[in-house]
């Protein structure tokens, strides 16, 4: 059984809030020219990325690829950390809390944490 703990929470919450589609799926030039959408074999996705994928199926028009609400992961962050609404945080605690999961994750990479 998995342990519910802070650091858990928060990663979970971060890979979603910080996903980016292009993990996913990507457009390209097909032979003639024409743009085609080209799929991530999801057995070749990180865990990061795994996390924020709410959904893989086959429609009418094609695969559908949904993520979980990237703008709900960041409110609940920003609750969380004081940015508005919430607990008062150090900024400082919580921009270094914030760099270490980012740092951990291939979903955001390092860097995207800035004290400014």
């Amino acid at each position: 059984m998995r342990k519910i703990t802070r650091k858990a929470v928060l990663g979970e919450l971060a890979a979603i809030a910080f996903s980016d589609f292009s993990k996913f799926a990507k457009i390209a030039e097909g032979e003639n020219g024409e743009q085609v959408i080209i799929l991530t074999d999801t057995g070749r996705l990180s865990a990061d990325c795994r996390k924020a994928l709410a959904s893989v199926k086959a429609g009418t028009k094609g695969i559908e690829i949904k993520l979980y609400d990237k703008l709900r992961a960041l409110e609940i962050l920003c609750r969380i950390y004081g940015i508005y609404g919430g607990e008062d945080m150090a900024e400082k605690d919580a921009v270094a809390e914030l760099r270490g999961l980012f740092e951990r994750s291939d979903v955001f990479g390092p860097g995207i944490v800035s004290d400014s």
